[in-house]
């Protein structure tokens, strides 16, 4: 349960965290593909190129703002609370006819609420559990993971972009230090790049596609699961304004893409639950 998943870092701080060891290998691997490309990608390619004045500035500048904003979103997402359900709310008089009880933990729910096995937790307006993040995708933190996938594909793409680049129109840099990295080995690295880049590019597109499609007609992963032929009715498409400020609790587009905020929440009113979010 989260109430009782918190890890305490050296500075005192304690941060909310799942023991899981299948989602603790899976965001080592994450996080390693991050480490690799935003240390060898720069060093490698965009600095030498810069020296050599094949690249401007901005081109150094832009790639680590999304190295930075990528490891800021990763963190949020892992150790934001997904939306957990307390064990002890209460629904008021006007939304108790909509809620739910859970057939595993036994408490009361709001609608388009779901079971988490792996966290063991119902988690509000759940999209996924995700081993990725090793966390679950709710209503707290799917902003956060819509945030991460795009910064993702950026990265991702920059990354590719430049080790080709590197690799098939760029001679060897007259800046490169050879007795750190010779230009010979150079290529496997860079190699490895565009091999991860095959691997989690189509991976990545699918993402933001998939969960953008969800977000413009307001619905879950689960949700598509458990009727993906729309049987219940075919819904309506949403504003793409409407739908971001749903999902980010903002109506200020400059924000949607700003991961060091909270989101802000309405209170209860007659006719919307209180998960719903402005």
């Amino acid at each position: 349960m989260w109430e009782g998943s918190r890890l305490r870092l050296p500075c005192g701080v304690r941060v909310r965290f799942l023991y899981d060891p299948q989602g603790w290998c899976a965001l080592g691997v994450i996080s390693f593909i991050w480490a690799y490309n935003t240390a060898f990608i720069p060093s490698l390619v965009i600095v030498p190129m810069y020296y050599d004045g094949k690249l401007p500035l901005g081109t150094l500048i832009f790639y680590f703002l999304m190295s930075i904003m990528t490891v800021v979103c990763l963190y949020l997402s892992v150790t934001t609370n997904p939306g957990t359900v307390p064990l002890d709310i209460q629904p008021s008089a006007v939304e108790a006819a909509d809620w739910t009880i859970c057939k595993v933990c036994q408490i009361r729910r709001p609608p388009r609420s779901h079971h988490c096995r792996r966290c063991q937790q119902c988690v509000r307006k759940m999209d996924h559990h995700c081993p990725w993040i090793n966390n679950c995708v709710g209503e707290e933190n799917h902003w956060l993971f819509m945030q991460l996938l795009y910064y993702t594909l950026i990265l991702v793409s920059m990354s590719i972009a430049l080790a080709v680049l590197h690799l098939y129109y760029s001679p060897p840099c007259s800046y490169c230090n050879t007795d750190i990295f010779p230009y010979s080995y150079t290529r496997p690295l860079l190699w490895f790049t565009c091999g991860q880049g095959v691997l989690f590019f189509p991976a990545a597109i699918g993402l933001v596609f998939g969960q953008t499609f969800n977000i413009l007609i307001d619905r879950t992963t689960l949700e598509n699961l458990a009727d993906p032929y729309f049987r219940s009715g075919i819904p309506s498409p949403r504003a793409i304004h409407e739908a971001f400020s749903d999902i980010c609790g903002t109506k200020n587009v400059l924000c949607w893409l700003w991961p060091l905020r909270r989101r802000r929440a309405i209170t209860a009113q007659a006719g919307g639950s209180y998960y719903r979010h402005i």
